[in-house]
């Protein structure tokens, strides 16, 4: 695998201060931290995000009972490199018991802290009485704090919902409280309920709430694509750092941006075309580098969102879904290239950008921006 530029040369600066410490130990200088996501936060990614600013980047949640059963593909998902360090694993389950002895194998696996996932609202995870389940049981959430915390000597921090629903169940401050108590270090707290999964609005008043309930650094994430949405969250909550989710697929130099804007740091121009090009190379080789010609099918989801803001994108973003040799979809990205160079030089000359060669003649041309199925809630745990 190429190796990464170190993290100072995009998003962060040795001379940023530091902010704050997790557990006193872990320092956050950028205050942006890059959310674990279910098939999305994998190491090449991971890389991308900490060369871009992200103070800490999770990996995607591992369910503690296959970890503690030593399993090869659970323990797969937790590859990490010396220069993504420090990288934060986050374990899901509501056996107090497991979920500490999981806690326990991360620290051997030499993590420099344990997250535990209290927020994922997908229904066969909340069927198992994890992740998003806990909300409805502020006791059960200490409980499996105090197991992990008992089981390690590194931090131990949590991501949750400001709730399982509007009405009827323990609020943010209430489900903070908890974790604290059980001896969390920092919690995150996506600003919606579980019944919200990632859509509809935040509620800033929730966290704000949280963040004056408890004495640990507080997190906040959910509907963060800009520096400008960063700062309203900050502005809004009293928040000590925040998550950044979504809003950086195909874009981490989201995590740059929102770095230099809470750091009080000038913005920096966007990336060029050549230069978020050759991002996608380097993260297509990452992901064939850790997984062989299976990073190729895994790499179509990325492929699609680096595609989606240019004309016809939504057309590669066709073929990337049909490629599943290295060679195939290297071959696309360089007609990607070639594409955005074609696209580039025509807005600076004020005419229609041309229709890519592989479209010549054919009638899906007519319609540059097609539009686009709906992402599945599922897809994610964020």
């Amino acid at each position: 695998m190429t190796p990464a530029a170190t993290v100072t040369d995009v998003g962060a600066d040795v001379e940023t201060p530091v902010a704050f410490r997790i557990g006193g130990r872990i320092p956050i200088r950028n205050r942006v931290f890059a959310a674990p996501m279910c098939g999305a936060s994998k190491l090449p990614y991971r890389r991308l995000a900490r060369r871009h600013g992200a103070d800490i980047a999770y990996t995607e949640m591992v369910k503690a009972y296959p970890l503690v059963r030593d399993d090869r593909k659970t323990k797969e998902l937790l590859v990490t490199a010396q220069d993504e360090a420090p990288c934060g694993p986050q374990i899901c389950g509501g056996d107090p018991d497991t979920m500490g002895r999981a806690a326990a194998v991360l620290e051997g696996m030499g993590f420099p802290l344990v997250d535990i996932n209290m927020g994922c609202p997908v229904k066969r995870v909340v069927n198992e009485g994890a992740g998003a389940a806990l909300l409805k049981d502020p006791a059960k959430i200490e409980a499996v704090v105090r197991a992990c915390v008992q089981a390690t000597t590194v931090p131990v921090t949590v991501k949750l919902r400001s709730g399982w629903s509007h009405q009827g169940h323990a609020d943010a401050v209430t489900l903070v409280r908890a974790a604290e108590q059980g001896g969390a270090a920092l919690v995150c707290i996506h600003g919606r309920v579980r019944t919200q999964h990632h859509q509809g609005a935040v509620d800033f008043d929730a966290i704000a709430r949280a963040k004056q309930a408890v004495s640990i650094p507080i997190v906040a994430n959910g509907g963060i694509e800009s520096a400008e949405d960063a700062l309203v969250m900050v502005r809004e909550t009293g928040c000590d750092a925040v998550m950044i989710g979504r809003g950086a697929y195909g874009r981490p130099w989201l995590f740059r941006d929102v770095a230099r804007a809470l750091t009080g740091r000038p913005a920096l121009p966007p990336p060029g075309w050549e230069g978020i090009c050759d991002i996608m190379e380097e993260h297509l080789e990452g992901m064939v580098a850790l997984l062989g010609p299976v990073g190729v099918r895994l790499y179509r989801k990325y492929a699609a969102w680096y595609f989606r803001d240019l004309p016809w994108g939504a057309h590669f973003r066709d073929r990337a879904y049909r490629a599943s040799e290295p060679d195939v979809m290297r071959g696309l990205l360089l007609e990607w290239r070639v594409h955005a160079r074609a696209c580039e030089a025509a807005a600076r000359a004020g005419e229609r950008p041309p229709v890519p060669g592989f479209l010549v003649g054919d009638p899906r041309a007519a319609d540059p921006f097609p539009a686009r199925p709906g992402q599945d809630e599922d897809d994610t745990c964020e």
